[in-house]
């Protein structure tokens, strides 16, 4: 039975040990989220991530380390501004 780390800001937090599916592709630990980076045709990236690898960019929005750069650059070179400051936000019922 395998045993998983969890880390948090690089210090060893914790330990659990079980068969699970869902482990973070970067480091093994039980993945917390899914990467929501668009890569097209409606699809996101679905990369298992735990919360020491994900990104949070916005309500319950994140990004593995690979598409983190991806945003970071985007954002840096002002393309949320641009590209994304005519978004009006969803007011659901």
């Amino acid at each position: 039975m395998p045993c998983y780390s969890f880390r948090s800001k690089g210090e060893h937090i914790g330990f659990i040990c079980g068969d699970f599916d869902d482990a973070c592709t970067d480091c093994g630990a039980p993945s917390t989220n899914l990467c929501d980076y668009p890569v097209g045709e409606g699809k996101t990236c679905d990369r298992k991530i735990c919360d020491e690898h994900s990104k949070q960019v916005g309500v319950d929005i994140h990004y593995c380390p690979t598409h983190a750069k991806h945003w970071d650059k985007f954002a840096r070179e002002g393309g949320v501004k641009k590209d994304l400051g005519n978004v009006i936000p969803f007011k659901g019922a």
